[in-house]
């Protein structure tokens, strides 16, 4: 993306704000993003969920170039010569020849059936392609069709779209989409009814693809180990995958707030936390990321907000009650602190900008939600709040305890520290 006219950041910048944040991007699949070169990526797989190693495993599993092949090129081809075995069969026939007379199975019949001369016995050769290869083409279709469900949500019988429009759109879910739509296509070849189900992935199936003849074979085979190590080693897969590319962020601004995200998690770190469990941004949770500490815990949520937000939310009662929105604003991110049943949170408001009047926006911005959830504090629970602007903002030499703190970015980690050790 080219910076817009007063924009704030330059290209040089935009690259740097990559550069810097590229190693963690591994953890973001918002459906607004797309395909990116990743050079440094720090990969902690083991303390990511199942459900999320499974989702990231289907996200890149579907943005690999095996995949894109096999949908636009191996299967089609598989499907124009679909291998097949000639099956000998004799049919009893009365009256109607088709095919070589077998004379000794017509007398043998005849004489069965009381010598009726109208009885023949026909030699027919008939194609069969429930084959183990074709099951193995049958089997990823379907699973590739799936995958595509999963991740775009899309009921492909039911909805239209144009593949051209969706060719031309960078967002890896479009990708996803346009995968789906063109397996489920495929799937409607008529050649497809005479394959038998194949309910479970083996080695032994991937090797016997392997073995059949042609070239278009032996990339079936290729994509099948692909989603075989997908599914039976996802650390792996995705240690394997992730080396060479990651999602990145189409809008900047959301770039910005990721790059906020990331800076706060390294400042956790570095003063000596464990991140005991990682999600995935974008993902099915809003809590990225849990940090331990002795007895103390740090949960970090982005684009959502913790259940006492929820419950104690002073004005989304009243927009509902005039039915202007039965949901309540989302901060950027929200950072809970806590040792024992004391809580700190800190409510972070990001604002990609130097431009003084949206920077004073931001801070009422900032203000409207700390009012709005004023009602979680209580003798054991503190609320402050955070807003991080791009420049333009003046950095203090000494930082004391107040309930806003105001940061440009070249002094964010500065603000970070301090809150993280103080708190």
């Amino acid at each position: 993306m080219l910076a817009n006219k007063g924009d704030c950041w330059s290209s040089q910048k935009h690259k740097q704000i990559l550069k810097e944040t590229n190693k963690h991007l591994w953890r973001f699949i918002q459906k607004n993003s797309s395909v990116a070169t990743a050079e440094d990526i720090f990969i902690n797989l083991t303390n990511v969920s199942k459900s999320n190693l499974q989702m990231l495993g289907f996200v890149y599993f579907m943005l690999s170039e095996d995949v894109k092949e096999f949908i636009e090129v191996t299967a089609p081809s598989i499907l124009q010569r679909l291998s097949k075995t000639s099956l000998k069969e004799h049919k009893v026939l009365r009256g109607n020849v088709k095919g070589k007379i077998n004379w000794n199975k017509t007398l043998t019949e005849r004489y069965a059936s009381g010598g009726d001369q109208s009885i023949f016995v026909c030699s027919q050769r008939s194609s069969v392609f429930d084959l183990p290869e074709n099951r193995l083409l049958l089997y990823l279709l379907r699973r590739i069709l799936y995958i595509s469900n999963y991740l775009s949500n899309i009921d492909f019988d039911r909805e239209t779209i144009s593949l051209t429009e969706l060719g031309q759109k960078t967002k890896w879910v479009d990708i996803v989409k346009q995968l789906g739509f063109k397996a489920n296509k495929l799937l409607k070849n008529p050649y497809i009814r005479k394959i038998g189900d194949m309910h479970d992935l083996t080695q032994k199936t991937i090797v016997a693809a392997e073995k059949t003849r042609g070239q278009v074979y032996t990339q079936l085979a290729k994509v099948a180990r692909t989603y075989y190590l997908m599914m039976n080693s996802p650390v792996v897969y995705l240690n394997s995958v992730l080396q060479g590319k990651t999602l990145e962020p189409l809008n900047r601004d959301t770039l910005y707030e990721i790059a906020v995200l990331f800076k706060l998690m390294e400042v956790i770190r570095k003063n000596g936390w464990i991140e005991k469990r990682i999600g995935l941004i974008g993902g099915s949770s809003s809590v990225i990321s849990r940090f331990t500490l002795e007895k103390k815990e740090i949960k970090i949520y982005y684009q959502g907000i913790p259940k006492e937000f929820a419950l104690n939310s002073k004005y989304g009662p009243l927009m509902n009650t005039y039915g202007l929105s039965d949901k309540l604003r989302r901060p950027d991110i929200v950072l809970e602190v806590k040792k024992g049943n004391k809580k700190n949170y800190y409510i972070i408001e990001v604002k990609r900008s130097d431009k003084r009047t949206y920077l004073v926006d931001g801070a009422y911005k900032l203000f409207g939600y700390l009012k709005d959830f004023e009602n979680v504090q209580n003798t054991n629970v503190n609320l402050y709040g955070v807003l991080v602007g791009w420049s333009n903002i003046k950095d203090l030499d000494t930082l004391n305890e107040n309930e806003v703190y105001i940061s440009s970015w070249v002094n964010l980690e500065k603000i970070f520290n301090f809150i993280i050790k103080n708190k």
